[in-house]
């Protein structure tokens, strides 16, 4: 009871899950790992090199047309396909064709660290996800 109101909760408001589903604004093939950002209220790939992303594509997506569900991990710790070569414990976010990429530019947005080291791109590296803002000069 607060200030004589009898508080009813039902449910809650809060979503513990690891993943959320928005539509594609393009088509994306092969989105499986990749970095996606918010455009016009849809996902698609970062509109700019070290732009804010949203998410990543699971490895379970398929090739996405324009308007398809695309599920994305926003948070905890995931995969993600390379762009370069990346050491564990490099910051991370990603290029225009969302591969992961270091975030080393200032403003860069530094969507997570890397866990693990990729030698070349195309590699899987595993990363926690953090959104921890901008690459400072």
């Amino acid at each position: 009871m607060q200030g004589g109101v009898i508080m009813t909760y039902i449910g809650t408001t809060i979503n513990e899950s690891a993943t959320i589903v928005m539509k594609a604004k393009a088509d994306i093939p092969n989105p499986q790992g990749l970095g996606l950002a918010i455009s016009d209220g849809k996902l698609a790939l970062p509109a700019a090199s070290g732009a804010v992303a949203m998410g990543v594509a699971l490895f379970t997506m398929d090739d996405l047309k324009a308007g398809d569900d695309v599920t994305i991990q926003i948070k905890d710790i995931g995969k993600v396909i390379a762009g370069e070569a990346i050491a564990a414990g490099d910051p991370v976010t990603f290029g225009t064709d969302g591969r992961a990429v270091k975030a080393e530019t200032a403003g860069d947005f530094i969507f997570g660290y890397a866990l693990s080291a990729a030698t070349a791109a195309g590699n899987r590296v595993t990363i926690q996800i953090t959104k921890s803002g901008f690459v400072t000069a």
